[in-house]
């Protein structure tokens, strides 16, 4: 990732110009303290780049050691101090109970008291000071960040919950018209069976079409139950119209046959335009032209909605979340991003006749 490479390189930077004022040189009593103050650069550097609660209780366990055993030859290095801020945040951000806190405590004591010597003269405790400072904005921050990836995640499962409870709603419906209708076919062909047995064969056909019809949507709709997927009410593609004459800078062009298509596979083609318009209206107010494309084939529907506005990104993200989930649960992909021209395009893509449950 490129953050990795970015830390890689602030570590080596900040490790020449430890050198370059002779950290590693073994200043002092022992021949080892260069060595040593190394050592202290490479744990903290791989728990930090590779995380992993032993090695960041080793890297801080190491560095404090070393700072309280031998504090009159051990000098402060930036270097050390940059991998310790590294190991807090990785370990902060990764804690999950409680249970992590001492460990945290760990690192933090560790880093602060890199300065540390005896006796304490003003330079070292201002370096400390500078240090807790820097420990405790690194803990408020990612504390901070946390929060918001929690308030996201609950956001992202309260809109799956609300859309999957709509969608349940529709699932009644759609099978409920489709049971009326055989039940009605099959109180017909009961009526003339006698007298016209070939009509009552042509009943008893469509009775049985409608059925296998019903049972595959309903299989795939509850697949996407099952797996979790945000969805929207059902719609069909007759109702895109009054979408896009609510929008006066759409247009809509439609290409195939889009009356055979599957109830969930039309749905999803009505909610994906949906949502594109209505981040059209809210984040491209200044794009002058929206273009909706549908063309369908044999085996795939394809949707494009295009607009001329800014390539920024638009919304929150939620209404995408549940479209690209809705989606890939029948089979089908989808892209949003900036055009190749320029603008906002949404494009989708949906198998029309072999959707996975």
């Amino acid at each position: 990732m490129l953050w990795r490479f970015g830390a890689v390189a602030a570590l080596l930077a900040a490790s020449f110009a430890d050198f370059w004022y002779g950290l590693f040189k073994s200043p002092g009593l022992y021949p080892w303290t260069g060595w040593a103050a190394f050592a202290c650069i490479v744990l903290p550097a791989l728990a930090w780049l590779r995380p992993n609660r032993a090695l960041a209780a080793v890297a801080a366990t190491a560095s404090l050691t070393f700072t309280l055993v031998n504090p009159l030859d051990k000098e402060f290095g930036l270097a050390e101090a940059l991998a310790l801020t590294g190991v807090l945040a990785v370990t902060t951000n990764r804690a999950r109970s409680w249970w992590d806190a001492p460990l945290v405590a760990l690192v933090a004591v560790a880093l602060v008291t890199q300065p540390w010597e005896y006796p304490p003269g003003s330079t070292a405790l201002t370096l400390m000071m500078g240090l807790l400072v820097v420990a405790t904005g690194v803990l408020a921050l990612v504390g901070y960040l946390r929060l918001l990836g929690t308030a996201r995640e609950k956001q992202v499962e309260a809109v799956r919950a609300e859309q999957k409870a709509e969608f349940a709603r529709d699932l009644h419906d759609f099978v409920g018209h489709h049971i009326t209708g055989m039940v009605v076919l099959a109180q017909g062909a009961g009526r003339i069976v006698e007298r016209n047995p070939a009509q009552a064969r042509d009943a008893l056909e469509r009775i049985e079409a409608a059925g296998g019809e019903a049972m595959t949507a309903m299989r795939r709709m509850v697949g996407m139950l099952r797996d979790d997927a945000p969805v929207a009410p059902v719609a069909g593609i007759v109702d895109i119209e009054p979408l896009i004459a609510a929008e006066p800078r759409a247009t809509l062009e439609v290409h195939g046959d889009t009356a055979t298509l599957p109830p969930e596979v039309a749905s999803s083609v009505h909610r994906v335009v949906m949502e594109s318009l209505t981040n059209v209206r809210k984040h491209a107010r200044e794009a002058t032209a929206v273009d909706v494309q549908i063309q369908t084939t044999s085996d795939w529907v394809t949707v494009k909605i295009s607009n001329d506005g800014r390539p920024a990104r638009q919304g929150s993200g939620f209404g995408l979340v549940g479209l690209t989930e809705r989606v890939q649960a029948l089979g089908g992909r989808l892209r949003a991003g900036p055009g190749i021209d320029g603008g906002w395009v949404v494009d989708a893509a949906l198998p029309t006749g072999k959707a996975t449950a």
